[in-house]
């Protein structure tokens, strides 16, 4: 993965030539073409997100941010609903907001 970023951002350089293009914009530009591995996550991690930001999802509030939080752990998404976290109207909005992510074992 590395050697990918490395070469690309070695084309984007010998591609802007002396046009004065500064490399580190070049390595954000190299970022984003990456993939995955370069992009920011949209979607929240039930088990690990903060009050802030689960607050900050569609349809919910500080206090349903709280009882997320109190509840956990979460096997996933759907036991939001299970363990009366949220309503299923509640769930409905931001269910493809978040996900859990599975320990490796």
């Amino acid at each position: 993965m590395r050697e990918r970023v490395a070469y690309l951002i070695a084309l984007a350089v010998l591609a802007a030539g002396p046009s004065g293009c500064s490399l580190s914009s070049l390595e954000n530009a190299v970022k984003g073409d990456v993939g995955s591995a370069g992009k920011k996550e949209t979607r929240v991690e039930l088990n690990s997100a903060g009050r802030k930001r689960l607050a900050a999802l569609p349809g919910l509030t500080g206090a349903d941010a709280d009882k997320i939080v109190a509840n956990r752990p979460y096997a996933n998404r759907r036991d939001l609903v299970r363990k009366s976290v949220l309503s299923e109207a509640q769930f409905e909005k931001l269910k493809d907001s978040v996900y859990v992510e599975h320990a490796k074992e």
